[in-house]
């Protein structure tokens, strides 16, 4: 029987760090979002680490601070 290769995400996922640093927020900012504003998130990796598509922060960001 063939093995089944994995489809990579084509949609980036960045962690907190990664759009703390970029867009200059502090990373609890970008957890209340989450948590406080409905930005979805992904969870991955031992301890639940969060990560967020790129489509779904450009949305956000749109929404809320015309970016």
């Amino acid at each position: 029987m063939a093995r089944r290769r994995r489809i990579r995400n084509p949609i980036p996922l960045y962690s907190v760090e990664e759009i703390s640093k970029r867009y200059g927020f502090h990373p609890n900012t970008i957890r209340a979002w989450v948590h406080r504003d409905g930005l979805r998130c992904y969870r991955k990796g031992p301890g639940g680490k969060m990560y967020i598509r790129e489509d779904d922060l450009l949305d956000f960001l749109a929404k809320w601070y015309e970016m």
